[in-house]
């Protein structure tokens, strides 16, 4: 527990000691469920054994200390094939700091890097809009509060479409150009976010060569 809000550990995981910030998965929610306004982004929401954002001021608490934290996307498809995404390092600021995000290089696999857009970036909600997208408020249009750009390739935190959909970016997105099949109309059904000391070892290996939606 940080903060009051519960968070989900995985202890199996390549050796385990990861903190899971972030879950998304069909249990039932809303495809809105993750369209919150700062406040609920700021301090978390959700149930930790289903679909649940730690809380931006808990990520800034993990993430501050000297230690350095590495950052690993998981992804699922409806078969159950998974794709790790590894970083080196996350850190993301307080709230006067708008919650910024910094991110260390990617790991692996290479040609998967859809977050990088989003280093740098403050935090944005539906009613704090602080991307860098002229005349565009990323967080309205593409439903779900993140580290906008000019808007985004990856938004983990959009509407569970669940699958392949015909609106435009707005699902739980990561798209990857060397995949144009899935460039922003593939919504995973099952994704989650989380970290541990950088100091930890990784596995930087995708369990699949070639991952594909499905």
């Amino acid at each position: 527990d940080l903060a009051g809000q519960s968070v989900y550990c995985d202890m199996e995981t390549d050796g385990g000691g990861w903190t899971v910030i972030q879950r998304r998965g069909q249990f039932g929610n809303s495809v809105y469920h993750f369209y919150r306004n700062w406040a609920e982004y700021a301090d978390g929401f959700g149930n930790a054994s289903e679909e649940y954002w730690v809380g931006n001021k808990a990520l800034h608490a993990l993430t501050s200390d000297s230690e350095e934290m590495t950052l690993r996307v998981v992804l699922s498809n409806k078969t159950g094939e998974t794709a790790f995404v590894d970083y080196e390092s996350v850190r993301v600021g307080n709230e006067e700091e708008l919650f910024k995000m910094q991110l260390g290089k990617l790991l692996g696999p290479e040609g998967w890097d859809a977050l990088g857009n989003a280093n740098g970036q403050n935090f944005s909600t539906f009613d704090r809009d602080n991307d860098l997208a002229p005349g565009e408020h990323c967080a309205v249009r593409y439903r779900g509060g993140w580290w906008y750009n000019q808007c985004h390739l990856a938004n983990l935190n959009g509407l569970n479409l669940n699958g392949p959909h015909e609106s435009f970016a707005d699902g739980i997105e990561w798209s990857v150009r060397g995949y144009p099949v899935r460039l922003y109309h593939y919504s995973f059904p099952s994704a989650h976010m989380m970290i541990r000391p950088a100091g930890s070892l990784l596995d930087r290996r995708s369990k699949l060569d070639d991952p594909l939606p499905a």
